[in-house]
């Protein structure tokens, strides 16, 4: 009997990989399912190749940035974008706003957010942002996003990250495309951003 398909929104483990770069170039992610089939591909667009070098070198200053999210067969599914280092908000691919994410009292705690700004969950994490318990908007522990340590010089000189996204249950909208967009929104905020120079 062949396995059930899952997608990007159904698939109850998320595996977010980014490849090896510098801080501050083009954004890009795959995301996997627990058995390692590719769901989604996620990247920046026409980001010219002299704002590219100029971020590696300068960083890029928590500006605004926008990724987009497509399936494997390249359909469009959502769209994130960066408001400095204090917010992601996520969309359909046509604008329509599902929600956001955004940093609360300390730098390692999330909200997640309605479109109409209402709390529908939050992201809960340990001091060094790397285990984040995920709570719906009752305070129940729904799902668990962590973030793999790669080495001290990965982690400073390159963005090559890589999340796990386990769901315990079935989620509701918006905020099961709010948790599976967790990983990426959380990487634009808190690691796309360091300004670290190479070599300096």
């Amino acid at each position: 009997m062949m396995p059930p398909m899952t997608d990007l929104f159904s698939s109850p483990v998320l595996r977010v990989e980014q490849p090896r770069v510098p801080p501050g170039v083009r954004a890009r992610y795959k995301v996997y399912d627990g058995r390692g089939t590719l769901l989604a591909k996620v990247a920046e667009q026409d980001v010219p190749k002299l704002r590219q070098a100029f971020r590696s070198v300068l960083g890029d200053g928590g500006r605004r940035r926008t990724v987009y999210v497509e399936n494997a067969q390249g359909a469009p599914l959502l769209a994130l974008e960066r408001d400095g280092t204090r917010a992601t908000w996520v969309s359909t691919p046509h604008g329509g706003l599902i929600g956001s994410l955004r940093v609360g009292r300390f730098q390692h705690r999330f909200n997640l957010l309605d479109a109409a700004e209402r709390p529908v969950g939050k992201l809960d994490g340990n001091r060094l942002a790397r285990r984040f318990r995920v709570l719906d908007g009752h305070g129940a522990h729904v799902a668990q996003l962590d973030k793999k340590w790669k080495g001290l010089a990965t982690e400073m000189l390159t963005t090559a990250d890589r999340y796990t996204v386990e769901i315990f249950q079935p989620l509701y909208d918006p905020l099961r495309v709010l948790v599976a967009a967790a990983p990426i929104a959380i990487d634009l905020m808190l690691y796309e951003s360091k300004d670290w120079p190479i070599g300096g």
